[in-house]
């Protein structure tokens, strides 16, 4: 991971994430994908017998991965009965941050709650916590851990396998999206807000937020300038090829759903229409839509749509094939 990019996070984000925390409040309601919406509760048909019951609410969890233990939330939704199959949702924080973070930071436990679907919310590794989003070798196998880590949980609970998710923010954009490119087909689709990109745009629907006038992650791109700094692509330039690859129009329609959000639709997807979306956060910082708590010292958090809410409206209409 580039050094300018853990500096920046490590000296700005984490002490002003977790002043946050200490005052966090309630999320707005915000403002559903335009994709078309699903209501995607337990899926009826196809359940588990016996049942897998679990008891609902947040656990700390543990798994050991090549010798190695590794930590994660989860979260059951209310009502949930194990006989079912339910979808399931995992959320991967940002550099220097943690799945406590996420869990304050996002609620998206309260979406996760009012949809019944599953959330998992794992941890990185190391001091600061970190994913190894580019899969450097002889770094953490984080792949591996994700892979290990879904089935278990498919043997534990009652999961829709048609309906696994990846969502991650900043850092944990990445790995949201290099476990999409590296589980062939496990990920039914993608959510990346101020994500960094890596190379790989895997071949299933995205939904992405980028603020433009993030200052970790700019949205209009960098250019490498020395050993302390890499190359970042431009976030309309990525997000169109990650169209591309899904047989979308090269072009989107721009729409402006909120004053401060722009939001580009990519139509005739192969696949389906409006399989990738871009709202872009206009003078947005490095932070989530709709978050629970500002984190000023890296730029404006709009209230006008909320990421959680909005991401799983998405995720709801983009199963995979059946």
């Amino acid at each position: 991971m580039p050094r300018m990019f853990r500096r920046i996070v490590a000296a700005a984000l984490v002490g002003a994430a977790l002043a946050g925390c200490r005052g966090a409040g309630a999320g707005p309601t915000g403002t559903p994908s335009p994709s078309r919406v699903v209501v995607a509760t337990e899926t009826a048909a196809a359940g588990c017998a016996p049942a897998r019951a679990h008891a609902a609410g947040d656990t700390s969890e543990t798994i050991t991965v090549a010798g190695a233990t590794r930590t994660y939330i989860l979260h059951v939704p209310a009502g949930y009965a194990g006989g079912a199959r339910t979808p399931l949702v995992l959320l991967f924080h940002g550099f220097a941050l943690s799945a406590e973070f996420m869990r304050s930071y996002t609620k998206f436990e309260d979406v996760a709650d009012a949809h019944r679907f599953i959330l998992v919310i794992p941890d990185g590794t190391g001091s600061p916590r970190f994913w190894n989003s580019n899969g450097v070798p002889g770094g953490p196998d984080d792949v591996g851990f994700v892979r290990d880590l879904l089935a278990k949980l498919s043997g534990q609970l009652c999961v829709d396998p048609a309906r696994v998710y990846a969502a991650g923010y900043s850092n944990g954009g990445g790995m949201a999206q290099l476990v999409a490119c590296s589980l062939h087909g496990e990920i039914a689709a993608v959510a990346l807000v101020a994500s960094e990109y890596g190379p790989c745009p895997a071949a299933v629907p995205l939904i992405a937020f980028h603020g433009t006038a993030d200052p970790v992650l700019p949205f209009e791109g960098t250019q490498a300038g020395g050993a302390a700094s890499a190359s970042f692509p431009p976030v309309r330039m990525v997000v169109s090829a990650w169209a591309a690859r899904l047989g979308c129009d090269r072009l989107p329609t721009i729409s402006r759903p909120a004053p401060e959000v722009e939001l580009s639709t990519f139509h005739n997807c192969i696949a389906g229409d409006a399989q990738t979306l871009l709202y872009a956060v206009l003078g947005g910082g490095h932070t989530w839509p709709g978050a629970a708590f500002p984190i000023d010292a890296v730029g404006p958090t709009t209230q006008e749509i909320n990421a959680s809410a909005a991401i799983w409206d998405f995720f709801a209409a983009h199963p995979k094939a059946r």
